[in-house]
């Protein structure tokens, strides 16, 4: 970086620190200093605590590049309330899209609110609790591996699973089972990739840990099944140390998701909720009524594919026989000419040399 950025980047940082001093403490106002006005669009004011909300939220801010960041930010909220201030003028704010939409993410951000109030009033993960789940998941951390993977992934509602499994166990290649499970009409689609131990979803790691190099098993998930062949890994543990850290913060995320799951649940339980037209009967009514026709458009789409696939064989099948008609038709046109040459070569007396030479004599004579 050039001195004349930094130096540039410098007074920016001095320019805001200086309008929040000035702002915060002088001028006699005290109603500018208690809101820590950094700039103003045409009256509307942009705050600090504007700027520090969404440098909250940022990515990849370092103390190198803070102030930056804070003249980025500081642009971006001028452009918005510039944008702001036309809707304005032009009472957009009144056109019914516009008031749902506010309505809208004022729902949402009170919902948000409330549930991460909830989250956050959860007790931290202890030491002792990051160290024990270290201990009981070696998947992830002292036995953690990086698999390179093949996968075929197929249903939940697949018939004869247990065959699929026994297949699985005794093919020598995945393209073995691709080609079994389509001779079998078995709908399947194909993945694969290297991915660490953290990446792979938490049912299946410690039955895919257990894997050894080149094997190829089936394996259960929340969507289906997996048939997966370790093409080949390799080991990368991590040390207690380097993972508690982050151990404590999936502890403490599981945890206010299910003090969270937990309080929707009560409050449903407590609350007394109505349902209308077509949700009339309840919550679930209307659930096994959107599974029966999510079940009934399944089978349509079943049905419309089968139908598509017998239309396109019997076509082929039409194709074929026009095709060997009119093959059949040139080979008899084909043949009835050669019969036909050859019977005229029967009609025609062949002239031999001995013919020839008598003409001739008889000719001297003469």
């Amino acid at each position: 970086m050039s001195a004349s950025s930094k130096y540039t980047r410098f007074l920016s940082a001095i320019a805001l620190l200086g309008a929040s001093v000035v702002l915060v403490t002088g001028c006699g106002n005290k109603e500018k200093g208690a809101t820590q006005v950094v700039a103003s669009v045409d009256g509307e004011e942009i705050s600090v605590h504007q700027i520090n909300a969404l440098l909250s939220k940022a990515r990849g801010v370092t103390p190198e590049n803070l102030p930056k960041v804070k003249v980025e930010i500081l642009g971006g909220l001028v452009d918005q309330q510039l944008a702001i201030n036309l809707a304005m003028s032009k009472k957009l704010d009144r056109t019914p899209e516009v008031v749902a939409a506010i309505e809208a993410a004022r729902r949402e951000i009170l919902a948000r609110a409330a549930l991460e109030q909830i989250a956050s009033a959860q007790t931290k993960p202890s030491e002792e609790e990051a160290q024990r789940y270290f201990a009981e998941h070696p998947a992830l951390f002292s036995e953690r591996r990086i698999f390179n993977l093949q996968e075929i992934a197929i249903g939940k509602t697949v018939e004869g699973i247990d065959q699929i499994r026994a297949h699985a166990a005794s093919v020598k290649s995945m393209e073995e089972m691709a080609a079994w499970l389509k001779d079998r009409k078995v709908e399947f689609s194909v993945n694969g990739g290297t991915r660490p131990a953290e990446q792979l979803p938490l049912e299946i790691l410690p039955k895919l840990h257990a894997f050894k190099d080149g094997q190829i098993g089936l394996v259960e998930t929340k969507e289906g099944y997996l048939i997966v062949r370790v093409v080949a890994s390799r080991s990368q543990p991590v040390t207690e140390a380097q993972a508690l850290s982050t151990i404590k913060v999936f502890l403490s995320n599981q945890r206010g998701a299910e003090a969270v799951k937990f309080a929707k649940d009560e409050m449903k339980a407590k609350a007394k909720i109505l349902y209308f037209g077509e949700f009339a009967g309840g919550e679930a009514t209307y659930k096994a009524k959107a599974e029966a026709d999510s079940k009934a458009a399944t089978e349509a789409a079943a049905q419309a594919k089968a139908k598509a696939k017998v239309d396109a064989d019997a076509l082929a099948s039409q194709k074929a026989q026009e095709q060997a008609a009119a093959q059949a038709e040139k080979d008899a046109r084909s043949k009835e000419r050669a019969d036909a040459r050859a019977q005229s070569g029967k009609g025609s007396v062949a002239v031999t040399p001995d013919a020839v030479n008598l003409e001739k004599g008889i000719k001297g004579l003469k």
